[in-house]
């Protein structure tokens, strides 16, 4: 197990999911457009019960994403109090650009125009990540799909710890760590040794949803460090 200060990070397992589902909803709040409708709901019951559901299917199907909390020890006992917790998943292929081949759209969207709004966000969202992907020389990349800290537990180290267990990894493999992050957490990603590749990612929406909040991030990425 590794520890950054007091924080330690460990593999997650399928009983931590719903309580970090609730640290990401609880980080995120309503700042983050793309949070918000790639999770529907996800400060509600049922949109609680629905994103865990969807995270518990990724991680017992995609061997290439590891599931990771950070922890403190709490109380007399010193019981483990996951904090936060990420996502970091190898990607040697480009995902699909049609949403509609790597979630089942009806049921997380019933809306016709959520869906739709949802569906043109994405096909914008992989372009990055899959360019990155193909310039790699068929090595592949690591990429950083969530990290969520509890707002009460923040300024531990534990999105470092969490950040730097990636790209260590990906140092390890000689790979390109990426991550499309969000303004706010940029500057951790900054001291994690991800630089700026793309200042604001674009998100051709269409006029229709014009009056949509639209996603801001920045995509970022790590050459790999050698140890010798």
């Amino acid at each position: 197990m590794a520890t950054s200060n007091q924080v330690e990070v460990d593999l997650l397992s399928d009983e931590d999911i719903p309580t970090c589902f609730q640290i990401l909803s609880k980080s995120f709040g309503h700042d983050a457009p793309f949070v918000d409708i790639y999770f529907p709901g996800h400060d509600t019951p049922s949109g609680q019960v629905q994103g865990a559901k969807r995270l518990a299917a990724w991680k017992q199907t995609d061997k290439n994403s590891t599931f990771l909390k950070a922890v403190i020890r709490a109380g007399p006992e010193n019981q483990e109090r996951i904090i936060g917790f990420a996502v970091w998943t190898y990607m040697k292929e480009a995902p699909s650009a049609k949403l509609t081949e790597v979630e089942n759209v009806e049921e997380v969207w019933p809306d016709e125009e959520d869906r739709e709004f949802m569906t043109r966000l994405w096909r914008d969202y992989v372009i990055p990540r899959s360019r990155a992907i193909n310039m790699s020389q068929n090595k592949g990349v690591y990429v950083l799909e969530l990290l969520a800290v509890h707002p009460d537990y923040q300024r531990l180290g534990a999105g470092t710890a969490l950040v730097k267990w990636g790209t260590k990894a990906a140092d390890e493999r000689g790979l390109k760590a990426v991550v499309e992050g969000t303004p706010v957490a940029r500057r951790l990603y900054e001291q994690c040794g991800l630089r700026t590749e793309i200042e604001e990612m674009r998100f051709d929406v269409g006029d229709e949803f014009a009056a949509r909040k639209k996603p801001k991030l920045v995509f970022m990425a790590r050459d790999p460090v050698s140890s010798t």
